[in-house]
């Protein structure tokens, strides 16, 4: 059985082991799923810079991880500020080296060929990743860990912390405020999306808080873009 003392913990004992393993400065680990609303949760990060590449990426819809996890496939930017990289994520970019972050190199965590998660490396300086063949060793091994976790999560108590159904009930309540939006607006639900983005990402929030704001009724997305209400 997995307690909630191991819940706690694991996620920090994963950061260290990949940054042991691995010749770069920092390390985002987070669980995601396919669907609409984006559901994701951050597992874990070594370091600040870690953690607010990973909100970026999830606040804006697009970056390395981002398309780590749609294509299943590693995405490798020796230089977030090149041409190639603006290019392809132009809002992430422009966040990226701000953060302190000059490369990334992103790994899904893939159980056959789904998708659960992303392993998100950094470095302060630019450069190929040499060894990007133990990555995907490491990348194997973290999601190894996550599914044992997983299988010892389910086989315990009530009292027990879940991992995988944090994750859940995150997706969910961005879920249902992707809904609100777009059934009130009248408009698609990735417009909708886009909408609670764009405000998050423009007042420095998450946008599980923003969702639970929505579902509060603490805060009304308008018409067209612009202020928000209830600020």
């Amino acid at each position: 059985m997995a307690s909630p003392a191991e819940a706690a913990e694991l996620p920090e004992q994963l950061c260290d082991a990949c940054i042991g393993a691995l010749p770069v400065d920092g390390v985002g680990l987070s669980l995601m799923t396919r669907d609409p609303a984006g559901g994701r949760m951050l597992l874990g990060a070594s370091d600040d810079v870690g953690a607010r590449i990973e909100e970026l990426q999830f606040r804006l819809g697009e970056g390395p991880c981002v398309t780590a996890f749609g294509t299943a496939r590693p995405v490798l930017v020796p230089d977030v500020q090149a041409d190639e990289a603006r290019a392809r994520w132009p809002m992430f970019t422009r966040e990226a080296e701000t953060a302190g972050a000059a490369a990334l190199f992103a790994f899904p965590l893939l159980v056959g060929v789904i998708g659960i998660g992303v392993l998100d490396c950094h470095r302060a300086r630019t450069g190929p990743l040499a060894e990007t063949a133990e990555a995907l060793v490491v990348a194997d091994a973290v999601t190894t860990v996550l599914l044992n976790f997983k299988i010892r999560s389910a086989e315990g108590s009530d009292g027990e912390i879940d991992l995988f159904s944090m994750s859940t009930r995150a997706h969910a309540l961005v879920y249902q405020a992707v809904g609100s939006v777009a059934g009130r607006l009248g408009i698609s639900t990735e417009d909708a999306l886009a909408r609670l983005r764009a405000h998050a990402f423009s007042h420095s929030r998450s946008l599980e808080a923003v969702a639970d704001d929505v579902l509060t009724g603490r805060l009304q997305i308008p018409t067209e873009k612009g202020q928000s209400e209830g600020e």
